[in-house]
């Protein structure tokens, strides 16, 4: 499950709500003018006691490596196997209005990702890129077990970082099992994949389809989501299947299963702000009947 937006305040009960539902994963986002994202991830992992913590993701562009290294192996440590700390460029418009805009986004991310990957390492780092500056830098405490950095990032060049850097990769919102197809091609078996998809699903299909409608219409004026849809994105209900888990239980099975059989690791539900708690609910109850029928 994926939080978006709510008060600082709130992600403690999301967090426990997640958990008790028997969803094995918590994300929290690090949007301009939203609440801190290692704040929230450390909220989280100290108000529950076994689900994943993940931080999708914080901009490389803003984060001194050094100290971003040093947040996330203070929580590797207090929460072994619990983190998962992700990196991204950044909206460019946000870091434009923070005046961190760097020369380059493919840069600063490549280079935050090398550094804090060694520094977690435990090894001495000296570092002097075009945005990475680091004179003997090592930390006192690195973690016993060293997470994983997940990069948010969308198309070739940001695969091909991944690769390089044996990284996880973060898809946001509006990708298509075609897409996470042919990520899971690019970055190839070995690295996690985890995907974000737009969720809304209830008894009422119609009525939780309409949630999504107004959200995926706006988003279709995206470059980026058009790429991410293809040629022949075909007809308005059919991109709406393929880019989100909404309708009833049927539904929910039927599209969880094509991102998972196109090479998803983790599909994080994102439900719209103020909708958070209903759609825990709604999982719970589709997850309860699923385990039922199993047994």
């Amino acid at each position: 499950m994926k939080v978006d937006g709510l008060p600082a305040e709130q992600v403690s009960d999301f967090a426990r709500s997640t958990e008790q539902a028997g969803l094995d994963e918590f994300w929290v986002v690090e949007d301009l003018g939203l609440a801190g994202g290692i704040a929230q991830a450390a909220t989280a992992l100290a108000t529950t006691t076994s689900i994943r913590v993940g931080l999708g993701i914080s901009p490389a562009a803003v984060r001194n490596a050094a100290y971003f290294a040093m947040e996330v192996a203070t929580l590797a440590r207090i929460h072994p196997g619990r983190f998962l700390p992700g990196l991204g460029h950044g909206m460019p418009e946000w870091l434009e209005q923070v005046g961190a805009h760097p020369v380059s986004l493919m840069a600063a991310l490549e280079e935050v990702t090398t550094s804090v990957g060694r520094l977690l390492l435990g090894e001495e780092v000296s570092f002097n890129g075009r945005h990475v500056h680091l004179d003997r830098v090592v930390l006192k405490h690195p973690p016993h077990e060293v997470p994983g950095l997940h990069l948010g990032v969308r198309g070739p060049k940001g695969m091909e970082l991944a690769k390089r850097a044996a990284a996880g990769v973060i898809l946001a919102e509006g990708s298509t099992p075609e897409y996470v197809r042919g990520v899971r091609e690019a970055v190839g078996p070995g690295q996690r994949l985890t995907v974000f998809v737009w969720t809304s699903v209830g008894p009422d299909t119609d009525k939780a389809r309409d949630v999504l409608r107004p959200v995926v219409r706006k988003a279709l004026s995206d470059d980026f989501m058009r790429f991410q849809l293809g040629d022949e994105p075909g007809e308005f209900e059919q991109v709406l299947d393929r880019v989100t888990v909404s309708g009833g239980p049927e539904a929910f099975a039927a599209q969880v299963e094509a991102f998972r059989d196109a090479g998803a690791d983790a599909l994080i539900f994102a439900p719209q702000p103020g909708n958070d708690a209903e759609q825990i609910a709604a999982i719970d109850d589709i997850l309860a009947t699923a385990r039922k029928t199993s047994v």
